[in-house]
């Protein structure tokens, strides 16, 4: 009896010690922690390489993450490789797919991650830089394969450099007892809750259709104010809590000189952009007064196109200098004091053939170097941004020689290309699209670091959205005839972009997705503006007798009113959205608390069109149970929106959410945001 006692005693030790190091008794991997070699390797694993083999090298390295052995890659010249096994499951079943990987350096490609290379589609977060060792999980449902390819992938569709090192590495058969729709969410209490900028909370605001001119600012309105800005439209931003507007562009931006809307003598100009006559009715000073109105902070793009540095030099003299000639140019309006304008970026896509003054990377970095200069010997104190892209042989040489200048590189990104054709896909293939914001933040985060910025530069998505505006024909270079009837034709095809139907719920989801994946990553990413806020693609329809807040406005107006101060890291697992094609996972969260974690804010995304989700839910190892507060937003269908004539279709609703044994029911197309004290 006391030999069986002691024999019971060491596998339940072995068992409790497998567990704690990310190995669960049910993992189907052979020698999951790497702990048995032989001659050249490790027991059941492989090694491959697709391309950039004579460049890796493969390696058993001492300690592992909790003692141990564990295996690594490494390559200087650039590897796409992996270790490998394979592993018998049962067909059309859900399974778990999680390890542990630490990384040194590492650039390229995706990174290092842990994917199975017959189920393409089925991968873990990448981890990239250099990183502690970091738990990465996917929840994926296997097709008619009864043996998977399970990788430690080093590079993937491309080639790393660096080092990566793997440990623990899980394959989990799942639960099937029901076919219901599953996901998880474990949040960890014990890490230091990171604070998120309030910029993200941005917007974005063009001369571009009506945007300004029967958008934000109509003077001959009764619903307008003495300005003529429109009183409804301050009074609904005022709901989202809007930190930040970005103007006047935008492509705009690059034909604009700001001295043509000063003064009290302005003339109407025609932009070449967009082919219509601005009258200047709007300009520096109105977008300052009504930044001031709706509570935000002016945000001012230069002229980097068709302008000059000294231009740009010129506008920060005129907005923040208290005198001097062109401080008494502002003064000799109604306007006697400075009007601080802190945040400015430098050029608008100039990296772009579209952009009038459109630049090579060895022209960019000189020329923002100049402008920044200048600018700040205007006003030492305005925070620059700078137009730069992930792309490496761009953003490189921008920061290298105008990094020191710079608080934020400014990114744009739209998930549908819309310009010429007015896309309108399918709920299903909208949100598809919601992974890509975080795929982008790792590879701009990674060129950060690997420029020694990361940390005092930051990403900001100064433009963003789904849906990239329709605009076919433009934008333009150079004037063309304004009264030729096929021009006249192009401009107006852009009213389908006022078409209600296209902002969904897949359009609400998107954007909760965007503002997780900003958050997530709130030590890299300082700003977030959404492109536009008003008509275009904005949360917000404007027309002559009301306003009607789209599915995306009320997505902002709970981020904007719900969630805490700080952000604090969860892993988040669910099975994966049927017929989406890039197994992306059907739930999304984030948690937010405060600086003392006493009250928590969770954002749970149902992704899926028409089935409920079973969502469990941990605060570290405590299960959530019983009734909490929660705000939901849903539509009764997933194509479901708001118009003029059905402006409260879709509203966020209060209600309690019940977990029962740490698991409650998300609705189908949902966003639902609980409340924990």
């Amino acid at each position: 009896m006391k030999i069986l006692f002691g024999v019971l005693s060491c596998l339940a030790i072995t068992l409790q010690a497998a567990e704690q190091n990310g190995v669960t008794a049910s993992n189907l991997l052979p020698n999951p922690s790497f702990e048995e070699d032989i001659t050249g390797g490790s027991r059941e694993w492989s090694t491959r390489a697709w391309s950039g083999g004579e460049n890796a090298a493969w390696l058993i390295e001492s300690p592992g993450r909790s003692g141990g052995k564990c295996v690594s890659i490494r390559s200087e010249k650039g590897s796409d490789a992996a270790w490998t096994a394979l592993v018998k499951v049962q067909p059309n079943s859900r399974y778990r797919l999680s390890g542990w990987i630490r990384t040194s350096n590492l650039r390229g490609a995706v990174g290092a991650l842990l994917n199975i290379q017959n189920m393409q589609q089925v991968k873990t977060p990448r981890v990239t830089g250099t990183r502690d060792w970091t738990r990465v999980a996917t929840v994926f449902r296997t097709t008619q394969s009864t043996t998977l390819e399970i990788n430690c992938l080093f590079g993937g569709w491309g080639q790393s450099t660096g080092q990566a090192w793997y440990d623990d590495v899980c394959l989990e058969k799942l639960s099937d007892a029901t076919n219901e729709l599953q996901g998880s969410v474990t949040i960890d209490t014990d890490a230091s809750p990171v604070p998120h900028s309030p910029l993200i909370r941005g917007g974005f605001i063009e001369h571009f259709h009506r945007q300004i001119y029967g958008g934000i600012y109509e003077p001959n309105s009764p619903l307008s104010d003495e300005m003529g800005f429109r009183k409804d439209v301050i009074e609904a931003l005022k709901e989202l809590k809007l930190s930040i507007v970005r103007w006047p562009g935008g492509c705009f931006a690059s034909g604009y000189h700001w001295r043509d809307g000063v003064g009290q003598q302005r003339k109407p100009v025609f932009d070449v952009v967009w082919g219509v006559e601005d009258s200047n009715a709007f300009g520096t000073d109105e977008f300052v007064e009504w930044c001031r109105r709706v509570g935000c902070e002016p945000y001012l793009c230069t002229n980097a196109g068709n302008g000059t540095p000294e231009e740009m030099r010129d506008w920060v003299e005129y907005c923040n200098r208290s005198n001097g000639p062109l401080a008494a140019l502002r003064t000799r309006g109604p306007l006697d004091r400075p009007l601080n304008v802190r945040y400015w970026s430098i050029g608008n896509e100039n990296w772009g053939g579209h952009e009038i003054g459109a630049r090579s990377p060895q022209e960019w970095g000189p020329l923002v170097k100049k402008s920044a200069e200048l600018m700040l010997g205007a006003d030492p104190e305005v925070k620059l941004l700078a137009a730069a892209t992930p792309n490496r042989d761009w953003t490189l040489p921008l920061l290298k020689t105008a990094g020191e200048h710079l608080q934020y590189v400014a990114i744009h990104e739209y998930w549908l290309p819309c310009w010429g054709n007015n896309l309108t896909p399918d709920y299903l293939t909208c949100v598809s699209n919601s992974e890509g914001p975080e795929a982008t933040i790792a590879r701009v985060i990674d060129l950060l670091d690997e420029a020694a910025c990361r940390g005092r530069v930051k990403i900001a998505f100064d433009e963003w959205n789904l849906r990239g505006w329709h605009h076919p024909g433009f934008p333009r270079k150079e004037a063309g005839n304004c009264v030729d009837p096929a021009v006249l034709a192009l401009v107006q095809a852009r009213d389908k972009n006022d078409i209600a139907s296209q902002y969904t719920m897949a359009d609400a989801l998107f954007s909760a997705s965007f503002l997780n994946a900003c958050l997530r990553h709130a030590e890299d990413v300082g700003m977030a503006n959404i492109a536009p806020i008003v008509n275009t693609r904005g949360p917000l329809f404007v027309h002559p007798r009301g306003i009607v807040k789209r599915t995306t406005f009320h997505v902002l107006a709970m981020y904007g009113s719900l969630l805490r101060d700080h952000v604090t890291a969860a892993e988040v697992t669910g099975d994966p959205l049927p017929e989406a094609g890039r197994g992306i996972s059907a739930l999304d969260a984030l948690a937010t608390c405060d600086a003392q974690k006493a009250t928590w804010r969770i954002t749970l995304i149902n992704r899926h069109p028409t089935e409920s989700l079973r969502c469990e839910v941990k605060l570290g190892a405590k299960s959530l149970d019983g009734p909490y507060r929660a705000t939901v937003l849903a539509g009764d269908s997933p194509d479901a929106y708001n118009d003029v004539e059905h402006p409260q279709r879709v509203t966020p609703r209060s209600c309690e959410l019940v977990f029962n044994e740490g698991r409650a029911d998300l609705p189908p197309h949902s966003l639902t945001i609980i409340e924990v004290n």
